[in-house]
């Protein structure tokens, strides 16, 4: 018999930005850390003969986790990847049922067999990766090994290894980041003795409670944005409006205050790049903006922060992680390393945002409104050649 603990990795920007990322290669969030040392913790007297991931960056790195308290290496497995969403990744999840509302009601109604245009449904997910498990098993009869995947193909293997009809996957439910499967395999086939435990976590480290996640099979309760994009002088004023806001709390005042100026960069933003200026949107209702100043370059690999605001009655509803994921995938199809932003000195509200998602102080700066500090956090997505003598292929 071969133990085989099934494990998600830690928590990812899709899932707090509220983005499609299926085979979309994505960063782990500045909470993840916290929630690999309590699973590299849980398994640190487990006795693992070999630890196996993913080839995407999500999964390596929280397989890593374990491997490093072990002084083990990780063996990576392509097969073992996510789900492709095809022509959804990295789309936010409440743009979808505008953009493609056949298929994402067939998403939500029968998602074991939903297949999305470019992608696979799944099922298919589901029966790659118990593939590859069960060679793995194969491989170490008689020991136990730890193998890091995804949310949405584990889903699938734990619907195989159950024996439930595709239908009934919703009995599954969702497994939280980290959260541990086991499942042994023998010649009489595979038995899942336990799933989506995340017991090692508490509450404060659950990605589900952080997102607002009303129940195991639930969907996440806070409000969810898709992104509009910027109409051409039609949407000078709203621009105008949030900007205001954005300028008020910075300086107090809005003596300086250059509409002409602003409107001008707007309109030059949008000409270079659509989606450089878009409103961050609940149903009809402009609720954010995210502006991309893709005009002004403050180093190579750079991607300037024109402005990031929340309209006042929706602060405090969970939006702020998803228009900061907005920024980082606009910056990043732009083929940009690093989001800066420059903050005054005065506006600590700002400050505190920054510094909550992990962009570091790079110094003081100067401009005509006086003097700020030039925020920064990377956004690359290491690719695993760039890893390779971290990791075993």
């Amino acid at each position: 018999m071969t133990v085989l603990y099934l494990i998600r990795h830690a928590e990812a920007e899709g899932n707090v930005y509220r983005r499609c990322h299926g085979q979309y290669d994505s960063l782990l969030t500045h909470r993840a850390p916290s929630q690999l040392a309590c699973l590299a913790e849980r398994f640190a007297d487990v006795p693992l003969a070999a630890i196996y991931a993913s080839d995407l960056y999500r999964a390596r790195h929280t397989a890593k986790a374990i491997a490093d308290r072990k002084g083990m290496r990780v063996r990576i497995r392509p097969a073992l990847r996510e789900i492709s969403m095809g022509d959804w990744e990295d789309e936010p999840w409440a743009a979808l049922p505008r953009r493609d509302p056949v298929h994402y009601a067939d998403w939500q109604h029968n998602p074991a067999r939903c297949v999305v245009p470019g992608g696979e449904s799944v099922l298919r997910a589901g029966e790659r990766v118990f593939s590859a498990l069960r060679d793995l098993a194969g491989l170490h009869d008689g020991q136990a090994i730890a193998v890091v995947s995804h949310g949405s193909a584990i889903r699938g293997c734990l619907c195989i290894a159950l024996q439930l009809p595709p239908e009934e996957i919703g009995e599954i439910g969702w497994g939280d980041n980290t959260c541990v499967a086991r499942l042994e395999f023998s010649e009489n086939g595979c038995k899942a003795v336990y799933w989506n435990d995340a017991s090692h976590l508490s509450e404060e480290l659950s990605t589900f409670a952080s997102i607002g996640w009303t129940n195991v099979r639930g969907a996440p309760s806070t409000a969810q944005l898709w992104f509009r994009q910027y109409i051409p002088g039609q949407d000078q004023p709203l621009f105008l409006d949030y900007m205001r806001e954005l300028y008020r709390n910075a300086y107090g005042t809005l003596d300086r205050f250059d509409a002409g100026a602003l409107a001008a960069q707007a309109e030059a933003c949008a000409a270079a790049d659509p989606r450089a200026v878009t409103f961050g949107m609940l149903d009809e209702t402009p609720a954010a903006l995210v502006w991309l100043n893709v005009q002004e370059q403050v180093g190579p690999g750079c991607a300037m922060v024109g402005g990031l605001c929340i309209a006042l009655e929706w602060r405090g509803a969970g939006l702020s992680q998803q228009i900061l994921g907005q920024a980082i995938s606009v910056a990043r199809a732009r083929g940009m390393d690093t989001l800066c932003a420059r903050v005054a000195e005065k506006n600590e509200r700002a400050q505190g945002f920054y510094r909550k998602f992990a962009f570091e102080n790079r110094g003081p700066v100067e401009n005509a409104c006086g003097r700020h500090f030039l925020m920064a956090k990377p956004i690359r997505v290491a690719s695993l050649e760039e890893e390779l003598d971290r990791f075993d292929v």
